[in-house]
């Protein structure tokens, strides 16, 4: 629906009808926080666990120095991810060890980014916006970056990710710069908190092919070409300090291109069964043996790229889908 409709559609509206629907959402957002609150009950009481003290700020970076060290020094924090650990750093100054506040605010953020995908699934004219909400924060699959204090950096960077991806869906309606610095302003905070937030741009691109069936080199591709140069650098950067600082290399990191094909196709379907049978979820997974000597390795990665070329030979009647 374009802006114009949309002003239309309120406008015919009478003030009651108008206010009637404003009521609703709002006790949707109350009945939406509720529900993760309930949802999330168990984590508020628990305490740190596993790698959570190394992401909890240390002693050596609670003072404004050791905030400076966040930004500025490589190797002062587990991963460089400034915003994520400034974002530490004034946790610890509010409630120092106490793990609820920590919680507490995971869940927060969570339902801000339920709220946001709400905003950019109704901007898109997506029916069941408040269904995919619900979904979205309630999936067991959202336990592990919520209820884990570490994975404040999932939560975070999605609240950017999605304020980034609202903005400038705005920009592509309006052309208005103003709404384009803002969408760069999230997206690279989101990128200082989780440098995977890197797909948004090519996300949006698969937005706009979807909605206007073509892409136009000036309107839609021009723009976003930075933050592709901008996301890409940023997760290079990022694989670089874990392998220098983390230790991200070595015999287990050791995969040939056809291994990594092999994994990456059954990565696919493993988290796309997690997402429809959400049982035995873990941390960590145990390691799979990519063995390309084995037949049925190949299953995985040929399925999915049939699945793909079959989307993509009935993207004239449909596009969605792909």
């Amino acid at each position: 629906m374009s802006v114009d409709r949309s002003v239309a559609k309120i406008r015919s509206q009478s003030p009651l009808q108008a206010a009637l629907r404003i009521d609703f959402q709002a006790w949707l957002w109350l009945l939406l926080l509720l529900a993760a609150f309930c949802a999330y009950a168990p984590a508020l009481r628990g305490g740190l666990l596993w790698d959570d003290d190394a992401h909890v700020t240390k002693p050596a970076l609670q003072s404004l120095a050791g905030l400076g060290r966040i930004w500025f020094e490589l190797g002062a924090t587990q991963q460089y991810y400034p915003i994520l650990h400034s974002a530490f750093w004034l946790e610890h100054r509010w409630w120092g060890d106490a793990t609820l506040g920590y919680h507490v605010v995971n869940v927060l953020l969570h339902v801000a980014a339920a709220l946001l995908l709400v905003r950019i699934l109704q901007r898109l004219s997506i029916p069941g916006a408040w269904l995919a909400a619900f979904v979205f924060t309630l999936h067991p699959v959202q336990v592990e970056s919520v209820a884990w204090i570490t994975e404040l950096k999932n939560v975070l960077s999605t609240v950017f990710y999605l304020s980034a991806a609202l903005s400038y869906l705005r920009f592509d309606e309006t052309r208005r710069t103003r709404h384009y610095w803002g969408a760069l302003a999230f997206f690279a905070c989101a990128l200082l908190t989780k440098s995977v937030t890197a797909t948004l741009p090519a996300a949006l691109l698969v937005v706009f092919w979807w909605k206007r069936g073509r892409l136009d080199l000036r309107r839609d591709i021009a723009p976003l070409l930075p933050w592709l140069v901008f996301g890409a650098t940023t997760g290079l950067f990022t694989a670089w300090v874990e392998r220098k600082y983390i230790g991200a290399e070595g015999a287990d990191y050791a995969l040939n291109l056809l291994q990594r094909t092999l994994l990456a196709g059954r990565v696919v379907w493993f988290y796309a069964g997690k997402l429809l049978w959400p049982a035995d979820q873990s941390f960590i997974y145990p390691r799979w043996d990519i063995d390309p000597t084995a037949v049925w390795s190949y299953v995985f990665p040929l399925a999915a790229a049939g699945l793909i070329f079959a989307a993509w030979r009935l993207r004239q009647r449909m596009r969605g889908q792909l």
